[in-house]
């Protein structure tokens, strides 16, 4: 059953989470990329950036820019004129750089430490597990390693397909050598763009498999920071144990700002959407001159707690990702069940 629509009074006018697709360029062919194979190539201009931080500069309270792409580190003078424009913004702000960290480079490095950007890489697993679903692992190991030695913390983010969930725990290891690693997050796979492409053959993890994943990747965390000075973080663990310290009582749940109307996604060629996953998808192209607080997203982008008989999170569910349950087929929808109920239990048995 798809939830209802929101309503009118959940529907925030402050834009809190800005994403900048900076370009359409890309020099990997990730098996399952959102966005597929983009005919041409588009870079953001500086009439788009200067509208959407208009936008945003419109709202209140904290914001969070996040640069993306294609792959933003093939255009860095874009990278320096939103990082500038942003410095004229009013209200408080954060700002990230999502790269495949290929093409990470001395200039680019400048730019992320003169203007703090918090840096995410897309990162699969071991070095061969990498060049299987994404190509040049090498040159990602590379970029890790300039990191590394300018000392800029980095996080990683890794897409969890049947190819990798049973070596999360290696990619773990993997990061225990890098000091400025900070943290793991998991994307399970979302069926939209390559992954829908026959050729690629992308297969979604198995409840069972998601589950001794899961884990693994837990115990070898455990493990690996009682060595470290600064742990290694796993983003979705953090989330589970949060809501399970959360005031049950409180209103609904939403997965994230999209499922409240307070993300905008901007593509390279002025076209405004919901989300990152959305974004390209014609059906959810927003009017960039309407007030973005009169939007109603539609049901598959709106979620709210479901709570389901004596799960642990039962009143305290943080949800799924509103585009994932739209793309993703429905025997595919409840991994994410497995995934937090699998975390709430590590959380317990830590207790």
């Amino acid at each position: 059953m798809k939830p209802p629509p929101l309503p009118h009074s959940a529907v925030p006018q402050s834009i809190n989470y800005l994403i900048l697709a900076l370009t359409t360029r890309c020099n990997l062919r990730c098996r399952y990329c959102y966005h597929g194979d983009t005919p041409g190539r588009q870079d953001m201009g500086s009439a788009t950036l200067e509208r959407a931080f208009a936008r945003a500069a419109s709202g209140s309270g904290p914001l969070h820019i996040q640069l993306t792409g294609g792959e933003p580190c093939l255009v860095p003078d874009l990278i320096e004129e939103a990082c500038e424009r942003a410095r004229s913004l009013s209200r408080p702000y954060t700002m990230g750089l999502q790269s495949n960290g290929t093409c990470l480079t001395p200039e680019v490095i400048e730019l992320c430490r003169t203007f703090g950007l918090q840096v995410g890489i897309s990162l699969d697993g071991s070095p061969k597990t990498q060049q299987s679903l994404r190509g040049q692992a090498a040159e990602t190991l590379r970029g890790l390693m300039l990191l590394e030695s300018e000392q800029i913390p980095f996080r990683v983010t890794a897409v969890v397909s049947g190819e990798n969930v049973g070596q999360l725990d290696r990619l773990a290891w993997l990061l225990s050598a890098f000091r400025q690693a900070r943290g793991i997050g998991l994307d399970l796979l979302v069926k939209k763009g390559s992954a829908e492409n026959v050729e690629y053959k992308p297969i979604p993890a198995t409840a069972e498999a998601l589950k001794g994943g899961v884990c693994s990747l837990t115990k070898a965390l455990a493990a690996i920071n009682t060595q470290r000075k600064i742990p290694l973080r796993l983003r979705e663990w953090d989330l589970v144990r949060r809501m399970l310290h959360r005031d049950r009582r409180m209103a609904p749940r939403n997965f994230c700002q999209a499922a409240q109307g307070g993300s905008l996604a901007v593509h390279p060629d002025g076209r405004w959407f919901p989300c990152n996953q959305t974004l390209g998808d014609e059906r959810f192209v927003i009017d960039p001159e309407a007030n973005y607080s009169s939007v109603i997203l539609s049901a598959e982008l709106s979620t709210f707690g479901q709570d389901c008989g004596e799960c642990p999170l039962s009143g305290c569910c943080p949800n799924d990702c509103p585009s994932r349950l739209l793309y993703n087929p429905p025997v595919v929808r409840t991994l994410a069940c497995t995934l937090y109920q699998t975390l709430a239990s590590a959380s317990m048995a830590d207790q």
